[in-house]
């Protein structure tokens, strides 16, 4: 239990703390967005959010409800680096390699015969970027200005769900918060005349997730709604001479509806599609257009029954998404396409397991945003580790009472 607080106290720290830029879109909206899964479902083109065919600990649709009667714990760590372009008017083209840290997911289940209550925090949204850019004045001073934005969005989830027959029921409590700080900095040796400028953000607020989840034995559909709220908070503006009084900030986070499906078409082999849509035109027709992501992937899951050898005994998995940014760029449509592939590594105690993913990313065009990312990340996943039970050590010496010798009268 020790081990896993350390664990879990390491990723948080580095996931609040890492600088590292994730997209060069961040100026322009948050460009980076979970939806709630698993390292095993980010693997398999982020979908599964209606996979009841293995221990799923991503509870985006709160009805997940696993079947296994125990405690479960996950969580995980994706580095990544990230390629960034541009392109301006005269058709040259600049290029940049950056780095990034995220921290997917914490989830932990806790069942109580035909219910299972749970918890799960991850990052919602996301864009993080800066760059430096210096040109000469006519007199051959040298001015460099300094830009940089961190805006994050969080949500933790309170999880309920309750299994009947083969339905089951899931309500969740969301509560998002999050920040968006922007730096500028001029200087050209200038003293007192130098520029620096902070505008930073913060806000909070609850909403909720309903989702429901019908399944078979070869075939599992779920839906899951999250209502739109309106996060609260406050903006302040500071520079090297003030800082101005907070004024009230809001920001608004669209409704999102989901379909999911997930089917078993061969005793090995697992497909699954997920759609997912946010209304982000409701709040803004102007700025916004309707976001939505669609997933498709595939897994080969050998049985424990097989006699496979090497890595046909792991199971493995691939798959693809593709997704419409709410935002755009330059006057054109921000695209983003992604692939993936996993495999786990089960470990020697029942469900417990290693997950190990890859995904290549590309988000824009340069041709029509004049922007674009490419990104490749490594996927680290710890599944199970039922961290409540204990089993009976049998190994404690113990006093083995002698035999009685029975006097007949």
């Amino acid at each position: 239990m020790k081990k896993i607080i350390f664990i879990i106290s390491i990723l948080v720290i580095l996931t609040f703390s890492s600088e590292a830029g994730n997209s060069i879109f961040s100026y322009d909206g948050y460009p980076v967005q979970y939806y709630g899964t698993d390292i095993y479902s980010l693997g398999m083109g982020d979908t599964g959010t209606s996979d009841i065919f293995r221990v799923n600990n991503g509870f985006a649709n709160p009805a997940m409800n696993n079947p296994d009667n125990r405690c479960f714990f996950s969580t995980g760590i994706i580095p990544s680096y990230n390629a960034y372009r541009s392109k301006d008017n005269e058709g040259r083209t600049k290029s940049f390699l950056d780095n990034s840290l995220d921290f997917p997911l914490f989830s932990l289940s806790v069942p109580f015969k035909l219910h299972r209550f749970g918890f799960q925090f991850n990052p919602y949204v996301s864009g993080i970027v800066s760059n430096e850019h210096s040109f000469l004045l006519e007199d051959g001073t040298e001015i460099v200005e300094k830009q940089s934005i961190d805006r994050y969005i969080y949500r933790a989830d309170l999880i309920y769900s309750y299994r009947w027959k083969n339905n089951s029921f899931g309500v969740s409590g969301n509560y998002f918060f999050g920040h968006d700080i922007r730096n500028f900095k001029q200087e050209g040796n200038f003293g007192l005349f130098n520029t620096k400028e902070e505008l930073s953000r913060d806000f909070k607020n609850p909403t909720f997730t309903l989702g429901y989840l019908w399944h078979n034995n070869k075939l599992a559909i779920g839906a899951h709604y999250t209502k739109s709220t309106k996060l609260k908070g406050e903006e302040v503006r500071s520079s090297i001479h003030q800082t101005e009084e907070a004024i009230t900030y809001t920001f608004q986070i669209p409704s999102q509806y989901s379909l999911s499906f997930t089917a078993l078409p061969l005793s090995q082999f697992k497909i699954a599609c997920d759609l997912h849509y946010e209304t982000w035109k409701a709040i803004d027709k102007d700025q916004y257009t309707d976001s939505w992501k669609a997933g498709l992937g595939l897994a080969y899951e050998p049985s424990a029954s097989d006699e496979h050898k090497g890595i046909l005994n792991l199971p493995m998995r691939t798959g693809i998404s593709y997704r419409h940014l709410p935002f755009q760029v330059n006057e054109a449509d921000v695209n983003e396409l992604a692939l993936s592939l996993g495999i786990s590594l089960p470990l020697p105690v029942s469900a417990n397991r290693i997950d190990i993913g890859f995904q290549y990313s590309q988000r824009g065009n340069l041709e029509n945003n004049k922007l674009m990312d490419n990104s490749f990340f490594l996927m680290l996943g710890f599944t199970g580790f039922d961290i409540f039970s204990k089993p009976i050590d049998r190994t404690v010496p113990r006093d083995i009472p002698e035999k009685e010798d029975i006097i007949l009268w």
